[in-house]
């Protein structure tokens, strides 16, 4: 089904515009995806710095466990 309403992504995080991805009723709630991110494409990537931390990033640059530690923000 294709969404009527502008939503944040339920994989990446962004918004997606009005018929611009897919919606699903999940419980109570819908959840809206992209088409890019419904294909399969990767929305977490890794990550190496200069100082040697290595971790995983969503498609926003935050971590996975955002906003714990406060790392996303260099």
């Amino acid at each position: 089904m294709v969404n009527r309403y502008p939503a944040p992504c339920s994989v990446c995080g962004t918004t997606v515009p009005a018929n611009g991805g897919t919606a699903r009723r999940v419980g109570r709630r819908w959840l809206v995806t992209h088409l890019a991110c419904a294909d399969g494409s990767p929305a977490v990537y890794e990550v190496r710095t200069g100082s040697g931390w290595s971790g995983t990033r969503n498609i926003k640059g935050r971590c996975e466990d955002a906003p714990c530690c406060g790392c996303c923000t260099f």
